[in-house]
């Protein structure tokens, strides 16, 4: 009996001992840092290869050099050693910065380059791009300018997109609103399973195909069988509205 009760109090201690040492992990303060790099060489694409903190791409016309700011938040004993971000064969990569540590970037390069990869936990805005093709786990997407092809696809968070210039764009949400504004007419497909979709489309002859498990429709577009470009919407709970510019 003695005996029983020496063991269950040393599990106690220990039990203790352990819940002592994560509460003082979880107290531990958080540290920052930021700073600015100049990329050299020629850079022909981005890619986001991140874990935890917001990226924000920014292209610009005629702009001679790529430059990264960053904003790192750590634990002590996870301050990165150098920089996050890296090249390889002209793709600037963004990426993570370890356990217990997120990093956020802002980008400016030439406009028209290429975006592709994901954020797991931040959002991701771009503007004046070429083709996009990311993916966030929890985050939002923003796009503004861009000129090419989209597919973007964020678990949970808003996706919206504005003066849209390729000829398709792809969006998708598990649990967030969706909405688009096409600056050319081109095919659209958004789905989103708890959301609202909100499209703004150009003049042109569309084929349309709206669908919602709950919520109303305002198609402000012909529906057009032979029409040249193809509106899919989706939605399981949430209206649709789609609009002329």
């Amino acid at each position: 009996m003695h005996r029983t009760v020496r063991l269950l109090s040393a599990l106690a201690v220990a039990g203790a001992a352990v819940a002592g040492l994560s509460a003082c992990d979880a107290l531990t303060p958080s540290r920052t840092l930021a700073d600015d790099a100049t990329v050299s060489g020629r850079i022909t694409s981005v890619r986001v290869d991140n874990d935890s903190g917001a990226v924000r791409v920014r292209g610009t016309a005629g702009l001679g050099k790529v430059t990264v700011h960053r904003e790192v938040e750590y634990r002590d004993g996870h301050k990165p050693e150098g920089a996050t971000h890296r090249v390889e064969n002209g793709t600037l990569v963004l990426a993570d910065c370890g356990d217990e540590c997120s990093v956020s970037y802002t980008v400016d390069v030439p406009a028209g380059l290429p975006v592709t990869g994901e954020n797991s936990s931040g959002e991701v805005r771009l503007s004046n791009v070429g083709a996009v093709r990311v993916k966030t786990s929890s985050g939002a997407i923003d796009l503004d300018g861009v000129d090419g092809d989209v597919t973007v696809e964020a678990s949970s968070g808003k996706v919206t997109g504005r003066g849209l210039k390729g000829g398709r764009t792809r969006a998708t949400t598990s649990s967030g609103e969706i909405s688009l504004t096409s600056a050319v007419p081109q095919d659209v497909t958004a789905k989103t399973s708890s959301g609202r979709l909100v499209l703004t489309v150009p003049d042109a002859r569309y084929r349309v195909s709206a669908e919602t498990t709950s919520g109303g429709k305002d198609i402000g577009v012909s529906q057009d069988p032979a029409g040249t470009y193809r509106l899919d919407l989706t939605t399981t709970s949430g209206g649709i509205k789609v609009t002329k510019s």
